[in-house]
Order: C-alpha cells, then structure tokens, then sequence
C-alpha cells in the first residue's frame, strides 16, 4: 500500500470515527427526546381523564368513555386505567383492555415512588399518582408512538445514508489531499533518481518553502556536498598518493637494474644498497603518513578521546624525529606549571604526537643548521604548542595552500618531501577543535602554533 493510499484510508477512518460518534450522540438524543415528549402526553391523558371522573360531578365513567372515545387528540392504541387507594379499578378507557398487565406490586411501586414507566415491544406505559382532597389514586396510561418512531427512524436512514455517503466523499477527497501533500516527496525521489556518483555536483530543487520537505531536501544537499567532497578527496588522494609512492619504487627499481648490468666492486653494492636502503626507509614513512591521515579523514566522534600529557607527546616527538635523522637537533622549552592539568589535553596520543613529529620534522628539514626549537604553556582554557626554525621561510601567497594535501611551497628546493604532513598536521588539529597558525616570511624562518583545548577536570 502506497504513503497515499494509506494516508488517504486513515483520513478516512479517524474522519468515520468522529461523524459517528457525533451521528450517534445525536440519534440517541433524538430517542431520548421522542420518549420523553411522549410520556408527557401520556400524562397529560391521564391527567386529564382523571379529573374529569374525579372532580366533575357531571361527568361519570360511562359519559367519559363517550368522550375519550371521541376525542381527536386521543393516542394511537391508547389505554387509561384509573384505581383507587384499595387498588380497585375505577376507569378503564380503550378497547383493548389488559395490553399491558397491571399488577397490585407495580400500583404499590408507584404509591412509593410517585411514578413508573415501562416499555414492551413498541408499547410505552406510565404510571403516577393523582391526588384529590387528599385522597390518592393512581392512573395508568399507555399508548403506541407511532409518528415519534417513524420519524426517528426516518431521521436514522438519512443520518445512515449521509454518514456513508461521507465516507465515499472523504476517501476521495483524502486521495486528492495526499496527492498533494506527496507531491514534493514524489519530485524528491525523480531528482534523486536523476543523481549518479558521475554527476554528484547535481543538487534537489528546495524550492521557496520551509516546511519538512524543504528541510529534508536540504539535508540531501548536505548529504550530496558532503559525498562529492568525499569523492573528490579520495579520487585525489588515490591519484597523489600513487604518484607519491611510485617515485622510490622507481628509484629503487631503477638502482637495482643498473647494479645487476655489470659486475660491480664490494663498495658499489654497499653504496647501492645503502640508498635504497633509504629510498625504501623514506617509503615506509610515507606509507606510515599515508595511513595516520587515512586515520584521521575516517574519524568520528566515535573514537577514542583521553586525556594526553603534552609534555609527554613532546619529549617522545623529539626523540622519533631525531631518530629519524641523526643531524636533527630539537630544543624544548616547557614553562613550568603547579599542575599537570594546566598541560593536559584530551585527544588521541598517536595522533598528537604526528602532529609534533612532523612540524619537527620540517622544522629541522628546511633549516640551514638542522635545529628546531618547541615550547610548551598552557594559560586559560588552552594549551600553546610553539614550533620554531630559521630556515628558509614561506611565501606569503604560500600560507593557506601548506595545508592542502601533497601540495609543496615552490621554494622546498631540493628537500625531500611528499606535502602530506601538514596537511595532516591541519586535519588532526580540527579533529581535536583545536587550531593551527602560521607566521612566516622568506628567509626570516617559520613559526606555526597549535592550540588545543585543555582537558575538562572532574
């Protein structure tokens, strides 16, 4: 069953519900209301006949049957009995006499409660009491409601009719509304339809409302923003990273061939395998870069935060990239502080620690003397990351592309390098809300600054 149709069925039922229940609040209204209006003029019959044998002297039963027999205004099968205090029967006016039985309980029922009334079939009674000079009789009336019914039930054949042809009306105008209430929704799903991973740059008409369907189609615009930055990053990445990590494969490649053209002496082996010995050391580490900045473009919200001692990721930091290169020289300035908190921050260590690793890393690579300087200070809410060279410098126009992936400023030289550090160093510093700054200028060395979030204490 279509949302339609199904919406349609529910307009329909809830709306049958309610003009029901209102069609039958007003039907047993209307019943309530017939018996009501015709036991009062069965009492008014009773009533009057009583007075006429009771209080009229003229007037004696034979004369008043005379008369009732007459009377226009007379009930349709009507019957009036009229006892006295010793329940003898003074009066009985109709031709059909004993309809309806009347025992001596029921004339004492009425003596103790002041009146009765009782229905068989279609036939109604009511029986009260009527005192005279304080003598007390009881007069029992009854009749048949014949126009009151056929009325009523006249009333429940148009009220049956109009609440089913309501429903058909109801149904079709239900079917009608949903159309158009779905309308949006159907053009949602023909443009999404019309959206392949070839053409992701399309976008779903919002239109100019701001109702659920236009939020919704906004929030498919995100989906397919975010899906197409996806795509675009990963057919680059994919792209770069292949380059990246064929050029040592070449090398290496390329230093093997040439070693296996000739005999070579012991030295030339020894000096070819030490540089590949490099070209697949440098490898490693582009592949172990690769993979951290895999790790933090996947990252959620899901992974794994913990309080980091900054002053523990620096001193290991230190000691990798100076393990890396022996000629690296890194100095550390951590201010002193009263406790740890002040430099504590609540993140992912390994990636912390990239982060440090490689602004060392390329603090010692571009400067002349192979020396970088980092310090360490946590004021405020903060913790300040500060790492410092004397290299060459960036150019100006250079500061916001150094953060993109595999890209190198035009004035690396002949550095070796793949451009993925800093962009990684730019997307686990976001990661961890926290934020990178860069002052530099050409010749004059480079300063970047990290600031991080200190970790909340308990």
């Amino acid at each position: 069953m279509t949302i339609r149709t199904r919406l349609a069925v529910q307009f329909v039922v809830l709306a049958s519900l309610t003009l029901g229940v209102a069609f039958a609040v007003v039907y047993l209204r209307a019943a309530d209301f017939r018996q009501d209006e015709f036991l009062s003029r069965l009492h008014d019959r009773g009533v009057n006949a009583a007075k006429l044998l009771i209080q009229v002297e003229q007037v004696d039963d034979k004369l008043l049957r005379i008369m009732e027999g007459k009377s226009p205004v007379r009930l349709p099968e009507e019957e009036i009995t009229i006892f006295d205090e010793a329940n003898v029967e003074l009066l009985h006016l109709g031709g059909n006499a004993g309809l309806m039985a009347i025992e001596p309980a029921m004339l004492d029922s009425v003596r103790a409660n002041g009146r009765v009334k009782r229905m068989v079939e279609e036939r109604e009674m009511l029986a009260f009491e009527f005192e005279d000079e304080a003598r007390r009789y009881v007069v029992v009336a009854s009749g048949r409601d014949i126009y009151g019914r056929r009325k009523l039930r006249n009333q429940a054949r148009v009220m049956v009719a109009t609440f089913l042809t309501g429903l058909l009306l109801m149904f079709l105008v239900g079917r009608v509304y949903a159309r158009r209430a779905l309308s949006p929704l159907q053009r949602l799903v023909v443009d999404l339809q019309g959206i392949g991973a070839s053409d992701l740059g399309k976008r779903i008409k919002m239109g100019a409302g701001s109702d659920e369907i236009a939020q919704l189609a906004a929030s498919f615009n995100d989906l397919l923003e975010r899906l197409q930055t996806a795509f675009h990053v990963q057919k680059n990445f994919i792209g770069n990273a292949s380059h990246e990590m064929r050029t040592p494969l070449t090398a290496i490649s390329g230093q093997l061939e040439v070693l296996l053209l000739k005999e070579r002496t012991g030295e030339e082996y020894r000096a070819v395998v030490r540089s590949v010995v490099e070209d697949m050391q440098a490898l490693n580490r582009l592949s172990d870069r690769l993979l951290l900045m895999a790790q933090a473009e996947t990252a959620s919200a899901a992974m794994t935060f913990a309080p980091v001692r900054m002053d523990e990721v620096v001193w290991a930091a230190r000691s990798e990239a100076m393990r890396t290169d022996p000629a690296n020289r890194v100095d550390v300035i951590i201010d002193e502080v009263e406790e740890a908190d002040d430099i504590t921050v609540k993140g992912n260590e390994a990636l912390l620690r990239s982060v440090v690793v490689n602004l060392l890393e390329n603090a010692c690579k571009y400067s002349s003397d192979n020396r970088a300087l980092v310090s360490l200070n946590g004021s405020g809410t903060m913790v300040r990351l500060v790492v410092e060279d004397h290299g060459v410098g960036i150019a100006p126009e250079d500061h916001e592309r150094i953060f993109e992936n595999f890209y190198r400023a035009r004035n690396t030289g002949g550095a070796k390098g793949h451009g993925i550090g800093l962009s990684l160093v730019k997307r686990v510093v976001d990661l961890h809300d926290g934020g990178i700054e860069v002052s530099s200028s050409l010749g004059s060395g480079t300063t970047f600054t990290v600031h991080l979030r200190k970790a909340e204490t308990a």
